[in-house]
């Protein structure tokens, strides 16, 4: 006869080593005293018959605090590997010869601008030389466009008397002739102009009175290099007319 410590159930079966409920080993029971009537025993309560080795109590408290102890430790080391990672990264930054903290040269160096160049007082200014127009000038303007076919190509001759002060000049004339004709004297009709002289450039606005209305336009020439010539365009509200103009100086 066997008897389960545990349990406390019987098993007559000798060949048995563990229980069948608990798997608790077995332990050899003596024979009763037949004049004695045994305790009855209480039957063992059920159990799920997947149970294995049932665990003790201490150990599977222990179990839990084991891992989170573990858990622990391990982060407790990733977070000391990573930060010792970014003190070794920081450290190499700073020691880069790239470091703009030990850079020798910075963008903002004032030694990298050119120095300003300060005009000497005791020297005095060269002014530009200034072609002086005063004078009496023979114009000619051709008529390249147009919106009247008749003016097409057409030369109209003028005679312009300029008077120049420093570089703003005045000048009045008459339009003499048509493709080299000699205009009569009531055919001739006043033109009055208003311009200035930058250097070569030459530019100047004009207001013809014509015999029925009045026209008004600009020029735009530049002087030779002996200053008796301009040579340019002219544009005029009279039939929109446009083309090349050319004023020589009367010598």
């Amino acid at each position: 006869m066997k008897r389960c410590p545990k349990c406390r159930r019987r098993y007559s079966d000798d060949s048995l080593s563990f229980c069948l409920d608990d798997g608790f080993p077995l332990a050899p029971e003596p024979d009763s005293d037949p004049t004695l009537i045994s305790p009855t025993v209480p039957a063992p309560p059920l159990t799920r018959p997947w149970a294995g080795v049932d665990s003790s109590p201490a150990q599977s408290a222990q179990s839990p605090s084991h891992w989170v102890l573990l858990a622990a430790i391990v982060l407790l080391a990733v977070m000391l590997g990573g930060g010792a990672v970014v003190f070794l990264y920081r450290i190499n930054k700073w020691d880069s010869p790239t470091n703009g903290s030990t850079s020798t040269t910075s963008p903002a160096t004032p030694a990298t601008k050119p120095p300003k160049s300060v005009p000497d007082p005791t020297i005095e200014a060269v002014p530009s030389k200034t072609p002086n127009l005063t004078g009496e000038w023979n114009m000619v303007n051709t008529v390249e466009k147009t919106s009247y076919p008749l003016y097409a190509n057409l030369r109209i001759g003028y005679r312009i008397a300029i008077t120049q002060t420093g570089t703003e000049f005045t000048a009045e004339g008459e339009k003499l002739s048509e493709n080299g004709r000699t205009m009569d004297a009531f055919e001739r009709t006043p033109i009055h102009v208003t311009g200035s002289v930058d250097q070569d450039g030459v530019r100047a606005t004009f207001v013809e009175e014509g015999l029925r209305r009045k026209s008004s336009g600009r020029f735009e020439w530049t002087t030779t290099a002996d200053g008796n010539q301009l040579r340019g365009k002219f544009v005029s509200t009279a039939a929109k007319s446009s083309g090349s103009s050319i004023a020589t100086r009367d010598r």
